[in-house]
């Protein structure tokens, strides 16, 4: 039975060549593993096989404007155009007219009546800081307000601990620095390990990864070039565990990290990634809105 790791990787484009661009400046051996030994740019070749896709895949969706995490992440993760819904791009948060979209069309509000809910897992874990601050603003990300709405459970600090969460840094690392937390840190081969295992109870995993975006924003070479290659090491360890039946799958919902030149976000198409037995599902994918109904698709043939 196919199974489906889907990384999401926020704020990563396929942008040009160009000393501005950390996607094709760094050595990343995973990344270029990933893309058929090609860098992540907007020159590498599309690739589909059986076993391997990549390719980009728009995320303006047909309006004018950056491209936002909100109406983006909203699109991605229900294959309804959230941008054209609220009549522009969003974010970083999905506005009030989006919401009951994704509430009631999420990816995991698709599969639950499908394959149950307890076949599902969104793999972030939070501290009790972040429940505390969503909870009296109301203001809950896309993937958060997706699980939480679909009744797959939000993961905490505990679940760190117990190895069978990981944090959205990765390691913890962050978690220690801001928040004080008890959680021993973990490296990036670690939380791989933890990722695959989760696919041992469940069909479809989610991960969510947004340092991506922070250091896009950033305009700090030093700070992108961390995230990326702690990013590295994770696809290192996910497709050194990963089985014969585990489809991963990674994209993003807007272009920036690619251009370190702007603090904006970009136009640039994103990158999609499938790996595995079954990875062609993805081919036919061109823009955000494809995603979550190939996912659907292919978990319930």
């Amino acid at each position: 039975m196919t199974r489906i790791l889907f990384l999401f990787i926020d704020g990563v484009g396929l942008g040009p060549d160009s000393p501005e661009n950390p996607l094709s400046t760094l050595d990343l051996p995973s990344f270029r593993a990933l893309a058929g030994r090609q860098p992540w740019t907007s020159r590498s070749e599309t690739i589909d096989r059986p076993d391997h896709v990549f390719r980009p895949i728009d995320a303006t969706l047909g309006l004018e404007g950056l491209p936002q995490s909100g109406t983006g992440q909203a699109t991605l993760l229900t294959g309804e155009n959230a941008a054209r819904i609220h009549g522009r791009h969003f974010g970083p948060y999905p506005p009030t007219t989006v919401r009951p979209t994704v509430q009631d069309k999420s990816v995991f509000a698709q599969l639950a009546p499908l394959i149950g809910t307890d076949r599902l897992a969104f793999a972030n874990a939070y501290p009790e800081r972040f429940f505390q601050h969503v909870e009296a603003r109301g203001r809950w990300t896309v993937t958060t307000l997706a699980a939480r709405s679909a009744g797959v459970r939000l993961r905490r600090e505990a679940d760190v601990r117990d190895g069978i969460a990981i944090p959205a840094d990765l390691t913890g690392r962050t978690w220690q620095r801001l928040f004080d937390a008890d959680a021993e840190p973990i490296s990036e081969a670690e939380a791989a390990r933890r990722l695959v295992a989760l696919l041992d109870d469940h069909t479809f995993v989610l991960h969510e990864y947004y340092l991506t975006d922070k250091a896009g924003h950033s305009q700090d070479p030093a700070r992108a070039a961390s995230v990326l290659e702690s990013l590295d090491r994770l696809f290192a360890g996910v497709l050194e565990a990963a089985g014969p039946d585990d489809v991963l799958l990674i994209t993003s919902d807007h272009g920036n990290i690619e251009d370190l030149g702007t603090k904006s976000h970009t136009r640039h198409p994103v990158p999609l990634v499938a790996w595995g037995a079954g990875a062609d599902a993805f081919s036919s994918c061109r823009s955000l809105l494809d995603v979550t109904p190939t996912i659907v698709e292919l978990l319930t043939r």
